[in-house]
């Protein structure tokens, strides 16, 4: 008798997983992350650094004092200003 209980209710613990819904399929999708090019920038060395502001990009712009400490943090979809003394763009990168 133990023997057919157990059946019966392995039976239906099978028949209640097919009933169950399938497990939704997730897909992977990697956006296409802006490439920072700092070289298209070079024509700003010189202005004053108030041009940052114009600057049109999907990249995060940072702008850096003269005297400021770089941080080691590297964001490749990052691109960074130093200023000169005189406030003009002096350097431009990316990180």
């Amino acid at each position: 008798m133990r023997v057919i209980t157990a059946l019966s209710l392995s039976a239906a613990g099978l028949a209640l997983a097919a009933c169950a819904p399938p497990e939704p399929a997730y897909e992977t999708q990697t956006l296409a992350a802006p490439t920072c090019d700092a070289s298209l920038f070079e024509g700003l060395k010189g202005e004053p650094i108030e041009i940052v502001d114009s600057v049109n990009t999907d990249l995060v712009v940072r702008v850096l004092a003269a005297d400021a400490f770089v941080p080691r943090d590297f964001d490749r979809n990052r691109l960074t200003f130093t200023t000169s003394p005189g406030g003009t763009v002096s350097r431009i990168f990316c990180g």
